[in-house]
């Protein structure tokens, strides 16, 4: 089927473009995604089971709040890093709950992305062996992690998110599928390796994650298993305690050949991790708009305000995407999220009474696809319930695909039902128009920005390598295309001041740095919290010598990022250089930080 051949590719390329975490890699991908789901709508031909009352209804309500509070959210252009990857995981989850009904069709999207997890595999273990930043695709870098693999993403957390649920999954189709042994051999060694990758990765996290996963798929196995009959009960009871015995001896002699892997999983839970500190940031965003949040993307804002003294790397993520759902889509969006989640282990636990105790009871077959699917996708999501205490998984739109196929799983185990009354015939045609309308509004959005994204990352790419001029071009181009993005206007001015700072001539200079101030004032009037743009101004104004005019930027800045330290050196810099063009005046502060409820002075006017 051509729509699931589109699915299952997009969901691996967006692995492999680093988990899709910049746009301009991840709209192309969302443009096949869409594709892939028209398809689907159009394959469908005769009637499929329904999925769950309940769980659409949850999934409306969820997405449907997501995408209308990131719409009005503060800075529209940070809102796209939650609607893009919302509008695909509904494509995604509404063409498995609706029309890869089959399970073989649900396998072999799961086996292809399994062997595109083992390529990943081997390329953490080259990270973790050279202690490197190895990647495949030479253009696109990860964070330096030393030794931790990541494979394509660029976070080895992101790559044990991936690799914890395809692995659980592996273990299900071992124990319960249908497919031939030597099948069951091969899969069963791709799990295996499967969690060695995710040993690789050093994710604290995903060991929790992973451990609690594999223990909720044992008890569940057992309890199927009870109906069997006790022989088969206490043989597989027996089987599976030594089998555990036997994993957890090469793990401990695995991690004990290795020191960093071993002092990681020795310390599981630090109580001096730095995220407890974002998890107090969250907190305090939280509690300024407790309802509905203070709107996607925002916490890249309030965490700096809130950050503490430790936290000086910028904090970016939450580290927990509950705590991040609260601060940015504030009570309701937690509680839609509950009855999302609830309404599918609700429906994936009924599921697993009727293909699990009850056809065992029933039945002298004891294998089956649908219950091996079932078993899997209960794990991933027990993964990923524990998993997002610690990491921000789901603000990765890899991950967050991947996790909407799971909920597919979920939301339509894919065997008949009792009855289809006129009810679930009429879900079923919701759903499919449904589908339809969001892969047209995910192609159309993807064709809309893929160009400005693309030259938004070239003007990024060229500024970090100092290529100015071409920097310039790039942004400009950009900026014709999306006046959205304060990023690229940023590109803009910053590749003109550092234009500016290789050129000797004092008028040309001058020109550069008054040229930059524009795109700077653009970004901050699309990004009023951003105080990378106004420590931008400051720069500016300090190198024009309009120092009244630099001190109100330092001057907002300090007063939204109080503990800094890039704030106040770039501060104490800016006095040093107006104190040196005032012989006898010192350079002790002349802005003291105002109430926080206090509204800020007026700035002072600006030089003709």
């Amino acid at each position: 089927m051509l729509g699931a051949s589109l699915v299952a590719i997009a969901l691996a390329g967006m692995q492999v473009f680093i988990g899709g975490t910049r746009l301009a890699y991840a709209l192309p991908v969302y443009a096949l995604l869409g594709l892939g789901g028209l398809f689907a709508v159009f394959s469908m031909r005769r009637a499929k089971p329904s999925p769950g009352r309940a769980c659409l209804l949850s999934s409306v309500l969820f997405f449907g709040y997501v995408l209308v509070r990131a719409w009005f959210s503060p800075v529209p252009y940070l809102a796209r890093a939650d609607i893009f990857p919302v509008l695909g995981g509904l494509v995604v989850y509404l063409a498995v709950a609706l029309i890869f009904i089959s399970s073989r069709w649900r396998m072999a999207i799961l086996l292809f992305l399994l062997l595109v997890a083992l390529v990943q595999v081997v390329i953490g273990a080259i990270q973790f062996r050279n202690g490197n930043n190895f990647m495949l695709i030479p253009f696109l870098q990860r964070f330096d992690y030393g030794r931790r693999a990541s494979g394509f993403y660029g976070c080895p957390n992101h790559l044990a998110g991936l690799l914890e649920v395809l692995g659980v999954f592996c273990v299900t189709l071992t124990c319960w599928s249908r497919w031939p042994l030597w099948t069951k051999l091969l899969i069963g060694y791709a799990g295996a390796l499967c969690y060695a990758g995710l040993a690789l990765t050093g994710s604290r996290g995903g060991y929790l994650s992973a451990g609690v996963s594999l223990v909720v798929v044992a008890v569940l196995t057992l309890v199927a298993l009870r109906k069997a009959g006790s022989e088969i009960f206490w043989r597989t009871a027996v089987a599976g305690g030594v089998f555990a015995l036997v994993l957890s001896a090469a793990l401990f002699f695995g991690f004990k050949k290795s020191d960093y892997l071993s002092g990681r999983a020795q310390n599981l839970l630090d109580t001096g991790n730095i995220r407890l500190d974002l998890w107090q940031g969250a907190i305090a965003q939280w509690k300024l708009q407790p309802a509905t949040g203070a709107g996607s993307g925002t916490y890249l804002y309030y965490g700096r305000r809130f950050r503490t003294s430790r936290v000086q790397l910028d904090p970016v993520e939450v580290h927990n995407d509950y705590l991040q759902l609260l601060a940015e889509y504030g009570a309701v969006g937690g509680a839609a999220f509950l009855f999302f989640l609830g309404a599918h282990l609700w429906r994936g636990g009924i599921a697993f009474q009727k293909l699990g105790p009850r056809r065992v009871a029933l039945s002298s077959q004891l294998l089956s696809n649908n219950l091996a699917l079932n078993l899997g996708a209960l794990g991933a999501v027990t993964a990923f319930v524990v998993h997002s205490l610690l990491d921000f998984n789901l603000h990765i739109p890899a991950n967050v695909l991947l996790l909407a196929f799971v909920f597919g799983i979920l939301a339509n185990p894919g065997f008949e039902r009792e009855s289809e009354a006129a009810g679930a015939i009429s879900r079923v045609a919701s759903g499919r128009l449904a589908l339809a309308l969001l892969a047209l509004l995910l192609v159309a959005g993807s064709v809309r920005y893929t160009r400005a994204e693309f030259y938004a990352e070239r003007s990024r790419v060229a500024l970090r390598d100092e290529r100015h001029l071409e920097a310039m071009r790039w942004a400009r181009q950009a900026i014709a295309r999306d006046g959205q993005n304060p990023e690229t206007f940023f590109y803009l001015g910053e590749s003109r001041v550092r234009r500016a700072e290789d050129i000797t001539n004092a008028a040309a200079r001058d020109s550069f740095f008054r040229a930059a101030l524009e795109p700077f004032e653009r970004a901050r009037a699309l990004a009023p919290n951003d105080e990378t743009f106004l420590l931008a101004l400051g720069r500016v104004y300090d190198a024009l010598g309009r120092f009244p005019e630099a001190e109100w930027m330092y001057g907002r800045a300090r007063d939204w990022d109080p503990k800094s330290t890039v704030v106040q050196k770039s501060y104490a810099a800016h006095l040093a250089r107006w104190s040196a063009t005032r012989p006898g005046v010192d350079s002790e502060p002349r802005w003291e930080l105002p109430d926080k409820n206090a509204p800020l002075p007026e700035p002072p006017a600006a030089r003709p």
